[in-house]
């Protein structure tokens, strides 16, 4: 998708050719009219939170007020790109050029099918993609939504599906840069451990947990919400401590993306019921306190005591030797 925007950006440069060789070439103004035509149609076609989606919204005095700023700007935006051609014209002396008006015009039009083939910019938004700041802006208030909507094939991934297909299915799901929104949306979804998709949440763990995404930092909190996800589940808290020490010997700088040391040493205390010897269950819990003095001593005179406003997932289950 990344080389996708690239090829765009670059594609839309022939929009802007057209203006300067017509007036490069001594063309008349008039054609200035027929070229923020073009300009507009590009607009609609890459642009479409630009403009009114429904025929409803068309009939409202803002919809046409917008579109009349959008076409002014337009016409300015060709006008200026006209007249900084005829002015290199007139400074190179080239004078009238005998060429058919339908060379720049075909110049500047065909920017619209070839970007249009390379960029869907609603499916790009659903994936986190925009081609400016401001597009970006005016799918905000959309992105939430779109990333509810992602993570539901993965919810409905059966607990049998074998773990490679689960794990390429979160790999591709989160492989975007609304990765972020989407880990929250399956962290919420997954919030009580009564629900199963054990497939799941392992894929999910084994994915927050790897060195590409915690070293950079590409997912804030990552190993916070692949703990959220594992707590409840004595044998992915197994599989989330190990991996966890590592990250956090390894990369201490990312310790604000980790759980709350006091977070992991009130699960230590409070491990849910299980029916795992009581030698591991201690084990685990060692672990989960082992991990919270990693994390603060990483953390510093940042580390701050926050205990989960939420009650733990299930009654402390009494140790024995």
């Amino acid at each position: 998708m990344l080389t996708r925007m690239r090829l765009v950006k670059g594609i839309a440069a022939l929009l802007y050719v057209g203006p300067l060789i017509a007036g490069l070439c001594g063309f008349g103004w008039s054609m200035v009219f027929s070229f923020t035509a073009i300009f507009v149609v590009w607009l609609m076609v890459l642009r479409p939170e630009q403009w009114p989606e429904t025929p409803a919204e068309w009939l409202t005095a803002q919809a046409w007020l917008s579109a009349l700023a959008q076409l002014l700007s337009q016409l300015l935006l060709v006008g200026v790109l006209f007249g900084i051609g005829r002015g290199l014209g007139g400074l190179a002396g080239i004078g009238t050029v005998a060429l058919d008006p339908l060379v720049p015009l075909s110049v500047s039009f065909l920017a619209i099918p070839l970007c249009r083939m390379l960029w869907d910019a609603r499916e790009a938004a659903s994936q986190g993609y925009f081609l400016d700041d401001e597009a970006e802006a005016a799918h905000s208030g959309n992105a939430a939504g779109a990333a509810a909507n992602a993570i539901i094939p993965l919810l409905n991934l059966p607990d049998t599906a074998p773990d490679a297909t689960v794990t390429a299915a979160v790999a591709d799901a989160l492989d975007v840069p609304a990765a972020e929104l989407r880990l929250n949306a399956l962290t919420a979804a997954l919030a009580k451990p009564s629900r199963s998709h054990d497939a799941l949440r392992r894929a999910l763990v084994f994915w927050a947990t790897e060195p590409e995404i915690v070293a950079p930092g590409q997912v804030a909190e990552s190993m916070a919400k692949a703990f959220d996800i594992a707590n409840g589940n004595l044998d992915l808290l197994r599989l989330y401590v190990p991996r966890a020490m590592a990250l956090i010997a390894a990369f201490p700088s990312r310790a604000s993306d980790f759980p709350a040391p006091d977070q992991l040493r009130a699960v230590a205390e409070s491990l849910p019921a299980s029916d795992l010897p009581a030698h591991v269950q201690a084990d685990l819990s060692d672990g989960l306190r082992a991990l919270a003095r990693s994390v603060e001593a990483a953390l510093g005179p940042r580390a701050v005591s926050v205990v989960p406003e939420t009650p733990l997932h299930a009654k402390s289950t009494p140790r024995t030797a």
